[in-house]
């Protein structure tokens, strides 16, 4: 392995490097802005696979680090390791991402931006790459940063429509305001420990004050609240849908929201030391599984309704960080890239094929895309956590470490998980079944639109399987399973099915009928509990007002009359010195007469001076 972790820098490199070259010569062949992202994303795949067979394998985990700066006796390192958790991610990041490119070549032909597309996806998966590989929190930061530079870049993609710009804009600042908890963290941590290293920081986590470690594990929590969109910095994250949907299928499975968790799980031994902390993440990631589900269920945007469960998984994983199962959280994590992103993949098929992403214009697709249907329901049926598909192995295991800890918290996320199954048997219904609804024809879809989502299907439907294995790669505590909550999470799977099924056999008309039932729950449900308009009244325009107030206060009042003043100051001299300057041969005889009379006085009187000043005259 020694060859592997020495050189896994590559992984990083070799994505980015292929960025800027697509990017440049990608104008000149569209091959190359195309061929050099899926070579990058392959990189990174075979890297993570060749660590994780080498941790299986029981190979030494080394990795490597470089000095990056050094200020005095300040020194900060920049290094990569490649240890279990490491490969899993790995092969998470670059099989999605190759996925999700190879389905681009079919959902994005013809696109204007398509060169700048492939090529900040290309740079999309380095920077995560860097966040994954990193050995301290340095390196990690940085590629925090990165990934939150391309989403903008990505949600924005088609930046001249309005509401694209503005959804990228939401989610950069969003997740600006979690930024800010983290590197307040980052630097209390380097005050306490004097490194940013991660071996370091855990060695020094007993000998860090209690309330000072708490305050530091809240401050990672808020930021990784921020990246994996938990309430209440939630909000960015449905508004992203504006962006292409293969852009939601890595954003939202393998990228972007998967930071977070694994933020949290890197510094696990941080939180354990920190229960505080620990219960504020299980609170929000309770709290956000069930609402986040809810709203879901009333959606009809079929990118939306994923886009809010995403939320709500993410919720599940969070909610496992918080009963201190970090393990289980990478599990589900692990299982839920896999089927997530064949989901948006799905629902990227069928908005391809009929022209919207309203689910009222659907209906009847089973028929017309069968190839389609069969992978969603792989994935629908993985969500929902059946047996014996993916879902059902680590879901199941969230919940029971839930029971043993919280049992509150667990009787919340079997109620989260109902829900889950109401909304997946919902908008597989108004999509699927009954007679087809829109306006034109449905349009079909290439193969490497249908690929991608193929292979994806594998792995959610088996990757549950090896439970037992993905816990000694990761070098976490294994779970064993729980008969009686695998019976229990069976049925309430099936429960929420059947009332999605017996609600929804009318088509469509059941929305309506639901709605005008519970008109103000309805709209309540559908605005997210108006969570929009809460923060754009108490956190947005303060905030602009405060930004506007401190432009006219420090730029205008400060930085600009300092810089007038210098003019001035600048200007006043040049006009004196510009005086002394006359052309006039006596004035300047004169002005070198006096200089050196000055001078030869100065010299010949330096001994009277020097008394006077020392107090001797």
């Amino acid at each position: 392995m020694s060859w592997i972790a020495e050189n896994l820098w590559l992984t990083v490199a070799v994505p980015v490097v292929f960025a800027l070259a697509a990017a440049t010569a990608g104008r000149l062949a569209k091959s190359l802005a195309v061929g050099l992202p899926m070579l990058s994303a392959a990189t990174v795949l075979l890297a993570g696979v060749a660590v994780v067979r080498a941790s299986v394998a029981g190979a030494e985990q080394k990795g490597a680090s470089l000095e990056w700066i050094r200020v005095g006796e300040l020194s900060i390192n920049v290094g990569w390791r490649a240890d279990g958790l490491v490969g899993v991610m790995l092969v998470v990041v670059g099989l999605v991402a190759l996925m999700v490119m190879v389905f681009s070549l079919g959902y994005m032909s013809g696109d204007r931006g398509i060169v700048r597309y492939f090529s900040v996806l290309s740079l999309f998966t380095g920077a995560m790459s860097m966040m994954v590989i990193s050995d301290g929190l340095a390196g990690l930061f940085i590629g925090w940063e990165l990934v939150g530079a391309c989403s903008y870049l990505l949600i924005g993609h088609w930046f001249t429509k309005p509401a694209a710009a503005a959804a990228a804009m939401k989610a950069f600042l969003t997740t600006r305001l979690g930024d800010i908890g983290l590197l307040l963290g980052i630097l209390l941590l380097w005050r306490e420990v004097g490194s940013l290293d991660y071996q370091a920081i855990f060695s020094a986590v007993g000998t860090i004050d209690p309330e000072t470690l708490s305050v530091i594990a809240v401050m990672f929590a808020v930021g990784a609240i921020g990246k994996s969109a938990q309430f209440p910095l939630h909000i960015w994250l449905p508004d992203a849908m504006e962006g292409p949907t293969p852009v939601s299928a890595l954003i939202h499975a393998a990228t972007m929201v998967a930071a977070g968790v694994f933020l949290l799980a890197r510094m696990s031994p941080l939180f354990d030391a920190a229960p505080v902390a620990q219960e504020l993440v299980l609170l929000v990631g309770v709290l956000t599984a069930l609402c986040a589900a809810a709203v879901a269920a009333v959606q009809h945007d079929i990118k939306k309704v994923l886009a809010y469960s995403t939320i709500s998984q993410l919720g599940f994983m969070f909610a496992a960080l918080g009963v201190g199962a970090w393990g289980v959280a990478i599990f589900h994590l692990t299982t839920h890239a896999a089927f997530k992103a064949m989901l948006f993949l799905c629902a990227g098929n069928v908005i391809h094929a009929t022209g919207t992403q309203d689910m009222r214009e659907m209906g009847g697709l089973s028929r017309k895309m069968p190839a389609s249907f069969a992978t969603w329901m792989i994935g629908a049926l993985a969500l929902v956590g059946v047996f014996p598909l993916s879902g059902f192995f680590s879901k199941d295991k969230i919940v029971h470490q839930a029971f043993e800890s919280y049992p509150a918290a667990g009787v919340l996320l079997l109620l989260a998980a109902i829900i889950t199954a109401y909304y997946v048997i919902r908008a597989t219904i108004l999509t699927y079944f009954g007679a087809y609804r829109g306006s034109g024809h449905v349009h079909p879809v290439g193969g490497t639109m249908i690929i991608p989502v193929a292979v994806l299907a594998i792995p959610a439907g088996v990757l549950g399987w090896f439970s037992a294995a993905f816990f000694e790669i990761i070098a976490a505590p294994s779970i064993k399973f729980d008969l009686v909550i695998g019976a229990v999470s069976t049925l309430v799977a099936l429960t929420g099915i059947a009332i999605g099924a017996l609600i929804y056999r009318r088509g469509v008309e059941a929305d309506d009928h639901l709605k005008e039932k519970t008109r103000f729950g309805w709209e309540f449900l559908v605005s997210g509990f108006r969570f929009d308009r809460l923060v754009s009244a108490f956190v947005v325009q303060p905030t602009i007002l405060f930004t506007a107030w401190a432009y006219a206060i420090v730029d205008r009042m400060i930085v600009d009359r300092s810089v007038e003043g210098v003019a001035l100051v600048s200007k006043g001299l040049g006009h004196g010195l510009n005086r002394l300057q006359n052309g006039d041969t006596q004035w300047y005889v004169s002005l070198s007469l006096m200089g050196f009379i000055f001078l030869f006085s100065l010299v010949t009187m330096w001994e009277r001076i020097a008394a006077i000043f020392s107090g001797g005259g």
